[in-house]
């Protein structure tokens, strides 16, 4: 079939933005200022003047869906930094390291830690649990295995990480519904990490606590628990955050005049710029109708609804390893390409997204932990992407049903 020339102008543009936002991403230009960028580019392809460029600005700052996501990503590492300085994390390790047993202690660190998403997070529970694993004598390759796995299992569940919150807005989700279709995900996950990974550790002793190692452990994750039961139970989500942050400030004892400080280490701008660059993206694609564009041409070319969920956002996320930048992306194509769709779509979008970045050889966490246990990646690797498939075949099993049969 012949293509019209401004159907293959359409392609190239849609190629040139979008590889322009991953070479830029994998070159660790900021995110945000990389889909800014793209967007001008493809808004140019598609015709879009000066004006057109100040009007979506406009629509982009002055959309309460931007003063929401701005709030809320720049809360949830806030949230993080006080759980560190008032030291309510070191609780709640402490606490199950003493109610726990060796080989569990290794998983529960990661998991702890993965709680709260932060840029090299990984490098914080490694040194944690190589004590321990030495003592249990896991080759350094399981130990980057267990510290990766179950640093991420978060990903799949948790209302507070920063990429599914921003998809969901993006999407005008119902973040708990997302959270419902990826729970299979979330549980052949820990089940694998547990019977291949800890269950095989043979050495190991039931760890003796001290006798108010309860009282710790439930002291460190009361915010944790206030923000996201708050939250379930339809507080919105920028005072469920505040509500965690001023528990853990009272719990922790943390001097009024210390609060700046911690606001300031913890207040991320790459995090801020890169929602607003996502949602000027989202937007230049809707004032061009770029939309439509795709919605005609997808058709036209046979290409089928669900690799829109499925291929595309695997293969952003597997390039530029960053969740966030792919599950954008990805979003902010398939809310120009379809007028609605259902959470076994947006949960197959995320998915695809995490796993794909998960995998990826330029993933932050995989490259510190690899470095910190002097690990070869290539045995890494050997276990990390079987595994990875694994999860993911049941969960897309999982959306495809969803979507076809109901």
């Amino acid at each position: 079939m012949t293509r019209d020339l401004d159907t293959l102008i359409g392609l190239l543009a849609l190629a040139i933005s979008y590889g322009l936002v991953i070479v830029l991403v994998v070159k660790h230009v900021n995110y945000g200022l990389a889909l800014f960028l793209g967007a001008i580019v493809l808004g140019i392809f598609f015709g879009i003047d000066f004006n057109g460029i100040l009007s979506t600005l406009t629509m982009t700052a002055s959309e309460q869906i931007t003063y929401e996501l701005v709030l809320a990503v720049s809360l949830i590492p806030i949230f993080a930094q006080t759980m560190i300085e008032s030291k309510l994390i070191d609780e709640i390790v402490d606490g199950l390291k003493a109610m726990l047993s060796q080989r569990a202690v290794l998983a529960i660190i990661p998991s702890v830690f993965g709680l709260f998403p932060m840029m090299g997070g990984a490098l914080i529970s490694a040194p944690l649990i190589d004590g321990e694993a030495e003592k249990l004598k896991v080759d350094s390759e399981k130990r980057s295995l267990i510290n990766l796995w179950f640093r991420h299992m978060w990903f799949f569940v948790s209302p507070l990480v920063t990429t599914l919150i921003v998809v969901c807005r993006i999407t005008n989700m119902n973040i708990y519904d997302i959270i419902v279709v990826d729970f299979p995900a979330f549980i052949v996950y820990v089940v694998l990490g547990y019977f291949l990974l800890i269950k095989p550790i043979k050495s190991y002793d039931i760890k003796k606590g001290e006798d108010n190692f309860f009282y710790k452990f439930l002291k460190g994750i009361v915010p944790v628990a206030l923000t996201i039961v708050s939250n379930i139970l339809g507080l919105h989500l920028i005072f469920s955050l505040l509500l965690g942050i001023f528990s853990a400030i009272l719990l922790g004892k943390i001097k009024l005049t210390n609060i700046t400080t911690v606001i300031r280490k913890g207040f991320r701008w790459p995090l801020v710029t890169s929602v607003l660059g996502a949602l000027y993206f989202r937007n230049v694609i809707r004032y061009m109708h770029v939309d439509s564009f795709i919605v005609k041409n997808a058709i036209s070319f046979g290409f089928p609804t669900i690799a829109f969920f499925s291929l595309i956002p695997l293969i952003f996320g597997f390039i530029t390893a960053e969740p966030q930048t792919s599950a954008i992306m990805s979003a902010s194509l398939v809310t120009g390409a379809f007028e609605k769709f259902i959470p076994a779509q947006v949960a197959l979008l995320y998915i695809s997204s995490f796993l794909a970045y998960f995998t990826s050889p330029l993933h932050l966490c995989l490259i510190l932990t690899v470095g910190f246990f002097k690990s070869k990646i290539r045995e890494v690797f050997k276990w990390l992407v079987p595994f990875s498939v694994l999860v993911y075949c049941v969960q897309f099993a999982v959306c495809y049903l969803l979507i076809e049969y109901f």
